[in-house]
């Protein structure tokens, strides 16, 4: 047996790739010609364009060839199944997942007929289009035998999905959001998913997703209109026109339940380039739906996009120099001394600021007197849920939460997250069906999502399985949602410089510039409204890959919710 390196496995997309904007193309081989000027604004969809396989090529040959086509998911797939045998090109399935892995593939001959490929993964996104990060990138072998046809060498057997550099899934793959209700039919909850970009049949993997159901962790927290049994046949789209043509037990659901399973597949589906309109069928026969009434759920909840921030005993929204206050709640939150505040508009009629102090927190609400709703030592910054209940938990002990809300008994729950020794922050996402969670653990910071159950009523009563988010060595600062498909974590590293991360929940990280002085950060509504504050009372917020003053002399920054 012998090892020989392989770094031509994974050729970059600026040698293979295709520009679809008008068809404009850049093939693997052939003399280099002048093409057409691309306009800065023109819509381009990249896929790599591979080349079948060539004459007399050896099993290795044969072999980065495959893994390079099966790049290009066009026409099912078809340039990376003329690489396979007769036999075993219609039961190779390349649908069945992703695996992604960095630099440094080797190949092992395993005999005269057999090869393995050696590659560390470091995520996977398996048949449903759930992204998954691997814990520990450790080496794993993908098997792959040959055989002859016509004088020529053929892949005969292979592992089912493919193979590609995180560079390459970059460019070939994109997520899309599947939305889920909460328990009220009130909001909509995304469930990020990943398709290629450039395929025939992404709309209808991505509809086939979406009536399977949620993934597993949000699967306590989130219901589905569609009914089990629901079959997707296809996703044709025709101007701009998706049109979902369903099968199963579907007309046998209420009118009510037909439009919300139109409300899951138009929210979906509008995230599919050119889509502007989804149009609903079973068994070929368009469903008649009714658009009166009902306005429909909430799908991205949204903030004020200025800062909130208490600064000079003051509090409310900061713009350049001037500070609006919010009427029946600036006074209030003004006199507690305030070591922290969650603020909450989301529900019409229903504005509610959770106040740190060194007593507790406090509820602050207009037209009624503040109250404490949890005087235990130690609480970290307190989170508001969309129906009103404040969220706290001391720093001290992170499984102990406790949910309270206006003309209701507090009570309280186990989080999940065996293990923790200590939590700096806890937030509540818009939706209020996910909480994200910064712990340390052995040390180390540890930055989880969990689903929220909560009762008939809608009471919290506690948290689905945690899922892990992007981790780092250092001590935990600081976390906060980005957006209601991303979040936002700060380190202190050991260097004493502050690194921050941005992660899609369910999505890769991105490394944002570096900052110092961190004591907080806090989402907007998207991520350039993120914004951090430092020790010193100087708003950060990113410019430019770095992090510009907006404001100084500010005592807290207040989360939005």
């Amino acid at each position: 047996m012998r090892f020989r390196s392989r770094a031509a496995i994974g050729a970059l997309a600026s040698l293979t790739v295709l520009l679809l904007a008008g068809c404009v193309g850049i093939p693997s081989s052939g003399p280099v010609e002048k093409g057409d000027a691309l306009a800065a604004s023109d819509d381009i969809d990249i896929i790599f364009q591979p080349s079948g396989p060539g004459i007399d090529e050896s099993q290795e040959d044969i072999l980065n060839g495959f893994i390079r086509a099966a790049l290009n998911p066009l026409n099912n797939f078809d340039v990376a199944r003329s690489f396979l045998s007769k036999n075993f090109a219609d039961q190779w399935k390349p649908d069945a997942g992703v695996t992604i892995d960095q630099s440094g593939r080797s190949t092992q001959v395993v005999s005269e007929t057999s090869i393995d490929l050696k590659l560390s993964p470091i995520a996977t996104v398996d048949a449903n289009g759930e992204y998954s990060t691997v814990p520990s990138a450790a080496p794993v072998s993908r098997s792959y035998t040959f055989v002859q046809e016509n004088g020529q060498w053929r892949i005969n057997t292979a592992p089912d999905g493919v193979v590609m550099l995180s560079t390459e899934f970059a460019e070939v793959y994109n997520s899309y959001p599947l939305y889920f209700f909460d328990p009220s039919y009130q909001r909509l909850v995304p469930d990020v998913r990943w398709f290629p970009r450039v395929s025939s049949n992404t709309g209808t993997r991505i509809a086939r997703a979406l009536v399977t159901g949620p993934s597993a962790w949000l699967g306590g927290a989130v219901v589905t209109a569609f009914p089990e049994g629901t079959g997707v046949t296809s996703v044709p789209v025709d101007a701009g026109v998706a049109s979902v043509d369903l099968s199963g037990p579907v007309l046998d659901s209420t009118e009510a339940t037909l439009n919300r399973m139109q409300v899951q597949l138009r929210a979906s589906l509008l995230a599919l380039s050119g889509v502007s309109n989804v149009r609903m069928t079973v068994d070929s026969t368009e469903v008649p739906l009714s658009t009166t009434g009902d306005t429909g759920p909430v799908t991205t909840p949204r903030v004020d996009s200025r800062a909130l921030v208490l600064r000079s005993g003051q509090f409310g929204f900061f713009t350049g120099s001037s500070l609006t206050p919010i009427d029946s709640i600036s006074d209030d939150v003004a006199s507690l001394a305030a070591t922290s505040v969650a603020f909450s508009d989301s529900v019409p009629g229903l504005q509610l600021a959770a106040v740190g102090t060194s007593a507790g927190v406090y509820a602050v609400a207009p037209a009624s007197t503040p109250g404490i709703v949890d005087d235990r030592a130690g609480l970290i910054e307190p989170s508001v849920d969309p129906d009103g209940f404040v969220w706290t938990v001391p720093r001290g002990s992170p499984l102990e939460i406790r949910v309270s809300a206006a003309g209701r008994t507090p009570s309280s729950f186990t989080a999940t997250w065996d293990g923790a020794s200590q939590i700096v922050s806890l937030n509540v996402s818009r939706d209020g069906e996910r909480v994200l969670a910064f712990l340390t653990m052995d040390g180390q910071p540890r930055l989880v999502v969990a689903s929220v159950i909560r009762d008939k009523d809608g009471t919290p009563t506690g948290l689905g399985e945690p899922v892990d988010l992007a981790e780092g060595t250092g001590t935990a600062v600081d976390a906060t949602w980005v957006d209601s498909l991303s979040v936002a974590s700060v380190t202190l590293t050991p260097s004493g410089d502050n690194a921050i991360v941005q992660q899609q929940i369910g999505g890769a990280t991105t490394q944002l510039a570096d900052a110092s002085k961190v004591v907080s950060i806090v989402g907007s509504n998207d991520v350039v409204g993120l914004r951090v504050l430092t020790s010193d009372g100087n708003i950060l917020q990113q410019s430019a890959n770095t992090w510009q003053v907006r404001a100084a002399g500010v005592a807290i920054l207040a989360t939005q919710y």
